[in-house]
């Protein structure tokens, strides 16, 4: 990308843009080309990744070259027009007790390198905050992410190795609770089916329940980076990675 400053943080480093069309919605696309800080006041700053040494330029296109730049990425990615958004079913509140075991989950802890919009946090992050993943992201794309973040982006701290597949089953690799017990659904969109329905309340009640909330809120970015490459002896043992 000519950032060769950037080369040991990979995470400081602009998003690939092979799978854009694949990855985001067309509309969310569109507002953040316009205006990448996503705000109408701040707009010194990545509206996604505030956390990045770059910033995103704006270009001054107009409404149809902003329109036909987000038919080009969608396109580039093989996907179908008009883009219809994926209904993501409302969770139980078992399901929603079950997905937030996950995601709060010891093997990957997914708020330790997200920004979660708390300041001293944000400052060491290293992903996007979860919030903006239900106007963002588009829900399939999410799951194949999740399966194998390797084989979407070579190189990227997030890990493969979080699910694996047993009797024709999607499971989590990592420790589950007695609730799991006879639940025959994919727990890869289980997963994000909450993050599309999670809240701020959810994140920050999940946040404040973390065993290591404080030491990921105080943990300079290299020990970040290092829990992405280095796994821990649970998750060594049930997800072959670390955690993002």
């Amino acid at each position: 990308m000519g950032l060769k400053q950037y080369q040991d943080v990979q995470e400081q480093l602009p998003p690939k843009l092979l799978t854009e069309g694949a990855r985001v919605d067309p509309e969310w696309l569109r507002k953040f080309l316009s205006n990448p800080a996503l705000s109408a006041t701040d707009t010194n700053k990545n509206g996604v990744r505030p956390y990045l040494r770059v910033r995103m330029p704006t270009f001054s296109f107009s409404d149809n070259e902003l329109r036909k730049l987000v038919r080009f990425f969608q396109a580039l990615s093989q996907q179908p027009l008009p883009y219809i958004p994926e209904q993501v079913p409302t969770l139980s509140a078992k399901e929603t007790e079950m997905a937030r075991s996950l995601f709060s989950s010891t093997a990957a802890p997914c708020l330790k390198c997200h920004a979660t919009g708390d300041a001293t946090h944000d400052k060491i992050a290293t992903a996007p905050n979860f919030l903006l993943a239900k106007e963002r992201l588009k829900p399939d794309w999410v799951e194949r992410w999740i399966t194998d973040p390797q084989a979407v982006s070579p190189g990227t701290s997030m890990p493969s190795g979080l699910f694996r597949q047993t009797n024709n089953q999607w499971v989590f690799a990592g420790p589950t609770p007695p609730t799991f017990n006879g639940y025959a659904g994919d727990h890869r969109k289980l997963l994000v089916d909450y993050i599309f329905q999670l809240t701020p309340e959810e994140q920050r009640r999940v946040a404040s329940a973390l065993p290591r909330a404080k030491a990921a809120v105080t943990a300079p970015p290299s020990q970040c980076r290092q829990a992405a490459a280095e796994p821990d002896a649970t998750s060594m043992q049930t997800s072959g990675g670390g955690s993002r």
